[in-house]
């Protein structure tokens, strides 16, 4: 009996510690196992992540690992990444791509014989785990089978024990790989990789409840048995703090069995003391002594007893506590539900996705008003769930749902809930953008169609239907398409695919026919490999397809236009060349060769316009091309410019330029026609000399007529008779008019080489419009015109040459009188418009011929031949007023209504901080000397000087001499008034008296009287005077004039 009781005792404590501490470990388990289904979560979420996006980047996963604070809620937990199956053949350029999106150190190790490798694309943090990046882990078979199981079965699957490359421990470890499909799009289903987890065995089982190394230690060994090879995690427990109690299970985490063995310590097995039966064994002796042990020992394990329980709850609450950290730390919703589906616990996360922060929470609350499940949904729309916040917001949610019975035997479920509501609205939107899509590429006539090559069968847009007009009805567009394309185009679409599927081009592009009963029309067609299979084999095609045929009708248009151009340019007898807007040359023609001297590779290699053409010419023709080209006027620019000849020679040429925008190389192209006019030229400098010696040998005896005549009207007029009067008169009417003659053909030749100088000063345009109508006043009498003066109050001061502008006013006055209507006025205004004043000189007439007007200002036109003889004139005014007008910087120009009003006006720059001067009135001296003056002439002309000498009789005794030795000789014989010189002389220029002059003469006055307009003027000349437009009284009363000045 003794012996029964004994191990009856001890079966009795054997069998209670046994059975406490498997429920103690139970706890331990199942933590793990939600430690492990926490995990698992986190992958779900970076599934969820790359769901919403085709393309998902390596910041990505380190903003989303950033979010989950993996070390705070995730202990354990070496990071999240992502892994891609890459076939061999592809890996180069995998790796370029990578390197070319920023990963410029990506490299792919080590290196397998796997004909597909699982290659590390992402992981994160990237600062811990940075040699685990580009990891191929086929290089171990453990990790290869686990991804290819996780594939297979579409389930997280567990690595079987393994050393992680990144972990310098070296400790036991493994992986997590959860598969990833797209979920959505062409690709639907289709495998993309593996989410993955690496975690630290020792670093995953620490801290798992707080009993952990108090009552129990254990161990964790991957797969079935406790090999010392396989194991994952041990606590190191000495044999000494070993209790005697143990207890093992074999768990499946994710598709591997691992297997747990718990150990009791000392602290535990105290609770369990032996020594009871011992002592009923020794007291079987005595029965008295027995029973009293016995009793007593019977009080002691009840104590023992309810210590044991009040430890367990402190447990139950301890994992309790955890459990409800673990909940609060998760980032996806996690909700504990009663049996009547009412909230009995929800987490912070939850909370905050339906909005119940300010209710405090969401016990007691009905789960069903928060979420609704959605059966009838597609498996594959993303969401299986709808959910409403607190403010009425909807949601869509992925939900999660299992169900549990507690110690007490009551019915919980958990639920955990993923707000999927970003997500869908990036399916939604993407929905919509592929909506536009269709629409634009139906707008825009393009067709869209996908070729299966492992069936050869096609699926077609409607647009492409539209552009084939193939019916809706008919299914095999591909054997329809190969039947209606042209037989010779076939060969080279053919081998434009073979190219594209064979991975020698990126695409496939190709033009070709396509039948459409009787008639061909032009396609286009372009299509990439979207899908290869492991060994890089091509399986689909997506391409467009479009109607060329008017883009290919034009571009023909376009080439045969482009060839008779250039023809023309070639075949064009004058010089041709296209420019860029650098002045390069572009192309040119044969005869711009030959009036270069340079061959056609030269000029296009070597050659630009500024190498052609001199400084001061290019630099004329850029200005005025780049202010065309500004203010976009489409004007011929047209000059005649030097060109300088290979062999250094000089030739003219007759440039014509336009200008067009080539909008392709954002900058204008200029097309030059250059005329050879070097003997042109050459013809013009022979004229121009033929006629200024002509007009200069015509001027000095013209003179000595016309001041011959007026000395006989003057002296003679009273003692002939009429008729001869009347003689005289048509003489010295005939003598000014050949006289303007010369004097226009003199002008025009001399403004027109640029002979004569301007000197421009500020004038008062005013007070040259009051002296020009002064003058012109006589004149407008004889044709029985008034003039009149419209002049503003304000002076107006203009940039003008005083003596030229009194020209240009004349000639438009004497042409507005002589095309005037009788009894008319002739009005000459004054305006200022900000930067220029502008002159008008208008009457009322005829007005001027519209087929006239377009050559008014050439040089010697006139609108009828019979205006020359009914009118007078040349023919030269309006061009040498234009020339003056130009060269002082303005613009003239006419407007003329048929037997109305015609407006000719011209302009002259403003000048610059000019003001309006006090009037002022200079008076000459009241009482001029009564001497008669002595005035030395130096002429080489007799006659003419006998005319002067006539003419200024009555105030003075005039020596003339015709030699400059002369000159000198007079000049040392007494004090003269007055020196008129002529400055062309048999011995020389007559300015070499100057200086002379000067020294013996200083208070003579120097009066200039010369066919010789061109002379360089000296400021010791007093007056300048042109024999052909000075008459006698002018002269005298110069002559008057600066005697009175010098007295």
């Amino acid at each position: 009996m003794t012996f029964g009781v004994y191990a009856q005792g001890m079966r009795v404590i054997n069998n209670t510690a046994a059975t406490e501490l498997r429920r103690v470990t139970e706890d331990s388990l199942q933590t793990l196992q939600v430690r492990m289904n926490t995990y698992l979560q986190s992958l779900n979420a970076a599934a969820g992540m790359m769901h919403t996006a085709e393309n998902v980047e390596y910041d990505d996963f380190e903003i989303f690992a950033g979010s989950l604070d993996l070390e705070k809620n995730l202990p354990g937990l070496g990071g999240i990444g992502f892994i891609e199956a890459v076939p061999r053949a592809q890996v180069a350029d995998y790796v370029a791509d990578l390197r070319k999106d920023g990963l410029t150190d990506f490299n792919v190790h080590p290196d397998t014989d796997s004909d597909v490798k699982y290659i590390i694309k992402y992981i994160a943090p990237i600062a811990t785990n940075a040699e685990a990046v580009g990891l191929d882990i086929t290089f171990e078979k453990g990790r290869a089978e686990a991804a290819q199981r996780a594939r297979e079965t579409q389930l997280p699957q567990l690595t079987p024990r393994i050393v992680l490359v990144q972990d310098e421990t070296k400790q036991p470890g493994f992986l997590l790989l959860r598969p990833v499909f797209y979920e959505r799009g062409p690709r639907d289903g289709e495998f993309r990789g593996w989410v993955y987890a690496p975690f630290v065995g020792r670093k995953v089982m620490q801290n798992l409840t707080l009993n952990q190394s108090n009552i129990y230690d254990f161990q964790v060994y991957d797969g079935v048995g406790t090999d010392p090879d396989m194991l994952i995690y041990g606590s190191d427990l000495s044999d000494e703090a070993a209790g005697q109690y143990s207890t093992q299970y074999t768990a499946n985490f994710f598709g591997r069995p691992w297997t747990v063995r718990y150990q009791s310590t000392k602290n535990f097995d105290d609770f369990f003391p032996g020594r009871a039966p011992l002592f009923l064994f020794l007291a079987g002796i005595l029965l008295t002594g027995m029973l009293a042990v016995a009793l007593r020992e019977i009080r002691l394990r009840g104590d023992s007893m309810e210590e044991v329980a009040a430890l367990r709850a402190k447990q139950i609450s301890a994992r309790e506590e955890e459990n409800k950290s673990i909940m609060e730390n998760t980032v996806v919703a996690v909700l504990i539900l009663d049996e009547d589906r009412n909230i009995l616990h929800a987490n912070f996360a939850a909370i905050e996705c339906f909005g119940c922060e300010e209710q405090g929470g969401m016990g007691g609350l009905p789960f069903s008003q928060f979420v609704t499940e959605a059966p009838d949904v597609p498996s594959n729309s993303g969401y299986n769930a709808l959910g409403k916040t607190m403010s009425g917001d909807m949601l869509y949610l992925d939900l999660q749902q299992n169900g549990w019975v507690t110690l007490n035997g009551v019915r919980r479920t958990t639920a955990i809930v993923r707000n999927v509501t970003a997500e869908m609205g990036a399916v939604k939107e993407l929905a919509i953008t592929k909506q536009r899509y269709d629409m634009a590429l139906a707008g825009s006539e393009i067709g869209v169609f996908e070729v299966d090559l492992r069936t050869g069968s096609s699926v077609v847009s409607q647009t492409w239907r539209k552009i084939m007009k193939v019916d809706d009805d008919e299914q095999d567009t591909q054997g329809i398409f190969m039947n209606r394309v042209h037989p010779d185009d076939l060969p080279d679409l053919f081998e434009a695919d073979r190219k594209c599927i064979m991975g020698e081009t990126d695409r496939s592009v190709s033009e070709y026919r396509m039948s459409f009963g009787d008639s061909w029309r032009w396609m286009l067609s372009d299509a990439v490999v979207v899908e290869r299979d492991e060994a890089g084999a091509a399986l689909r095609m997506v391409g467009t397809q479009t109607d060329v045929t008017d883009l290919r009708h034009s571009r023909n248009a376009l080439e045969a236009s482009e060839k008779r151009f250039r023809t023309v340019i070639e075949a064009a007898p004058v010089g041709m060349a296209i420019l860029d807007d650098q002045g390069r040359f572009v192309e040119v023609n044969g005869a711009m060769c030959d009036l270069t001297g340079y061959t056609q590779p030269e000029m296009l290699d070597e050659l630009t316009m500024m190498r052609i053409v001199p400084g001061d010419d290019i630099k004329r023709m850029r200005k005025a091309l780049l202010a065309a080209t500004q203010m976009d006027i489409q004007e011929v620019y047209c000059e005649e410019h030097r060109i300088i000849h290979k062999n250094g020679g000089e030739r003219w040429g007759l440039f014509n330029i336009t200008w067009t925008y080539d909008k392709n190389a954002d900058a204008h192209v200029y097309i030059a026609q250059v005329v050879d006019i070097t003997d042109k030229k050459k013809l013009d400098q022979i004229k121009s000399e033929f006629v200024s010696t002509v007009s200069h040998e015509l001027r000095t005896p013209l003179t000595s007529i016309k001041g011959a005549l007026g000395l006989i009207d003057v002296s003679a007029r009273d003692k002939l008779p009429e008729t001869t009067m009347r003689l005289i008169e048509i003489a010295r009417t005939n003598a000014d008019r050949l006289t303007n003659i010369v004097n226009d053909i003199l002008d025009l030749e001399k403004i027109s080489s640029g002979e004569v100088d301007f000197d421009l000063m500020p004038v008062n345009i005013g007070e040259i419009v009051e002296a020009a109508v002064q003058e012109m006043m006589p004149f407008a009498q004889t044709h029985e015109n008034k003039l009149v003066c419209e002049l503003p109050e304000q002076p107006v001061f203009a940039t003008a040459d005083r003596g030229r502008t009194m020209q240009v006013l004349a000639n438009l006055i004497s042409n507005a009188c002589k095309y005037s209507s009788d009894h008319t006025e002739v009005c000459i205004k004054i305006e200022q418009l900000e930067d220029i004043a502008i002159v008008y000189v208008q009457n009322r007439g005829p007005g001027v011929p519209e087929s006239f007007r377009n050559r008014i200002f050439q040089a010697f036109s006139q609108a009828d031949g019979s205006d020359t003889r009914a009118k007078g004139g040349t023919g030269l005014g309006l061009n040498i007023t234009r020339q003056i007008v130009r060269r002082q910087g303005g613009e003239i120009g006419f407007e003329s209504i048929p037997g109305g009003l015609t407006v000719f006006w011209f302009t002259c720059p403003i000048a610059k901080g000019i003001e309006a001067p006090e009037h002022t009135q200079f008076f000459g001296p009241e009482n001029p000397t009564d001497r008669r003056l002595k005035i030395l002439h130096v002429e080489d002309d007799e006659d003419f000087a006998e005319v002067i000498r006539a003419g200024l009789d009555g105030v003075a005794d005039v020596k003339n001499v015709t030699r400059l030795t002369k000159a000198r000789k007079m000049l040392g014989e007494g004090p003269l008034d007055v020196i008129i010189l002529d400055w062309t002389l048999p011995d020389g220029d007559a300015a070499v008296l100057l200086e002379e002059i000067g020294r013996t003469q200083a208070q003579a006055r120097i009066i200039s009287l010369s066919s010789d307009a061109s002379h360089n003027k000296d400021s010791r000349v007093n007056i300048n005077l042109v024999k052909s437009q000075t008459e006698i009284a002018q002269l005298i009363a110069c002559v008057s004039d600066l005697t009175q000045k010098a007295s």
